[in-house]
């Protein structure tokens, strides 16, 4: 690949349309495939990693092949624990698990963060110094209906 292509496609890993397409990937596979190849070549911070991680537990969804699903998804957890072990201050990561947890079957037994990730989201949310992405952020958790009133005027001071 040349500089100029690799840098274009860098260019095009736009964690503004990751974000905003988090709440869809789990639903369409096109959105979640797209954004996956491009993580999985260009993302270089945590919350890229992250999103990352998601984005595999989402194609377990996505996949006819059930050891493919459980292939997606156990990369996606473990990359995920790995970057809140390295981060366990990163309110964008803490949304991501508490999101992922929050809607997961409990089968697959991944559900044990969900108080802690939203008491942590409570407490810090309104110290991220992104206006867009706490609101984009806070839009969600409201809309996922997962806080009492209270709860969520406290999360979205």
């Amino acid at each position: 690949m040349n500089v100029s292509a690799f840098v274009t496609q860098a260019q095009d890993l736009s964690i503004e349309n990751i974000r905003r397409d988090f709440k869809v990937g789990h639903k369409n596979k096109e959105t979640c495939k797209e954004h996956l190849e491009r993580l999985e070549h260009y993302a270089d911070s945590p919350e890229e990693f992250g999103y990352e991680a998601a984005y595999h537990m989402f194609m377990a969804k996505h996949s006819s092949n059930p050891f493919k699903k459980m292939t997606y998804f156990k990369d996606g957890k473990k990359m995920l624990e790995e970057q809140i072990v390295k981060n366990p201050r990163n309110v964008e990561l803490r949304y991501i698990r508490l999101c992922i947890q929050y809607y997961i079957p409990n089968y697959l037994g991944y559900k044990g963060n969900i108080e802690e990730d939203k008491q942590f989201l409570v407490d810090n949310l309104y110290k991220l110094n992104d206006e867009q992405t706490k609101d984009l952020l806070f839009d969600y958790l409201k809309g996922a209906k997962m806080y009492t009133q209270q709860e969520l005027a406290l999360l979205g001071r």
